[in-house]
């Protein structure tokens, strides 16, 4: 009997290593541990998302829309872009910045991270972002560089919540 006792331990433990977490991604296939900041060559790990929405902020019928990128500590980029309406659009775009104020175009990028942050008010020197909409399933990646040469790159995939 003490022998069968072991057998089922041993049964026990191995159905539980095997089915076990083997990844720690969400079902959607979303592999959190790729969401980062680089920021002058340092990378920093990204906690969340929100998105804000600044409706028509320039009064020219764009929607604007602040993509928060939340890492440790109550640091942040925000990557704001402008588009033609008020939903994202399934599939991939790339904005690119400018200061026209027009739909599908990067117009702002602010940052907080320790004591740096963006003085100019979130005014960029060049850079674009990848906004990617597929379901439920938000990604983002951008590369940017500020008008004092700061260079920042990051990428962020999840699940989203509408």
């Amino acid at each position: 009997m003490k022998k069968v006792f072991n057998y089922l331990v041993i049964a026990a433990v191995a159905a539980m290593a095997c089915t076990a977490c083997s990844k720690d991604d969400d079902d959607d296939g979303v592999d959190k541990s790729k969401n980062y900041v680089s920021y002058e060559g340092e990378e920093y790990a990204v906690k969340s998302l929100t998105v804000a929405d600044y409706e028509d902020f320039y009064e020219n019928g764009t929607y604007g829309y602040g993509i928060r990128l939340m890492l440790s500590g109550g640091d942040f980029v925000e990557v704001d872009i402008l588009l033609a309406n008020s939903k994202f659009p399934e599939g991939s775009k790339t904005y690119g910045y400018s200061d026209s104020h027009a739909a599908g175009t990067m117009d702002a990028f602010f940052y907080e991270i320790g004591e740096d942050n963006s003085e100019s008010e979130g005014a960029l020197k060049s850079g674009s972002a990848t906004l990617s909409k597929t379901g439920d399933v938000l990604e983002i990646s951008f590369d940017v560089t500020t008008p004092d040469g700061k260079t920042f790159s990051g990428h962020y995939k999840e699940t989203a919540e509408e």
